[in-house]
């Protein structure tokens, strides 16, 4: 199994188990979460339509319940100002690793991103890792049109890979 961990605050944000494509000129990894129920232990075998269930168990998006992340409530004015302060950050942190012809590539796609979620931002949801750093990658998330459950959006170039 593999698993992104953001690079400046260590925290775990993905893994490969679930479904997942790179997007944004392969700057951004474009993730497919589930809602799941959570601590619900009945079985219903065999049941009428009729039937509802007890309601027991917590409804959970799998990504953040499976990787601890955070939801942040943030304005659209203080996003922006978070992702260029995080952009700059990956930069830094692409050319000191010796990752500079990745930069280009990099700043194309996440501007491509960026774009993307400002153009949606009021259905958009934004979490942090479990460390709760501000300063770190964020996880932006939406539904698709049509869909019942949410894609998460992560800039790829601020997480290292990690094989368990």
């Amino acid at each position: 199994m593999k698993v992104w961990k953001d690079v400046f605050s260590g925290d775990e944000m993905v893994s490969d188990s679930y479904k997942m494509e790179m997007i944004f000129q392969d700057a951004c990894l474009e993730v497919q979460a589930k809602f799941v129920t959570k601590g619900n232990d009945n079985v219903q075998i065999a049941c009428d339509d009729e039937q509802e269930d007890d309601g027991e168990g917590e409804t959970v998006i799998n990504i953040v319940d499976a990787h601890r992340l955070n939801e942040l409530q943030l304005s659209k004015k203080d996003c922006m100002t978070m992702l260029k302060a995080y952009l700059k950050k990956v930069v830094g942190y692409l050319k000191e690793n010796g990752k500079e012809d990745r930069v280009a590539g990099f700043k194309a796609g996440a501007t491509e991103m960026i774009k993307f979620v400002m153009e949606k931002f009021d259905e958009m949801q934004i979490f942090v890792g479990e460390s709760m750093d501000t300063e770190s990658g964020m996880a932006f998330s939406y539904t698709k049109d049509g869909e019942t459950d949410p894609v998460f959006l992560y800039m790829v170039d601020g997480c290292k890979e990690e094989k368990f």
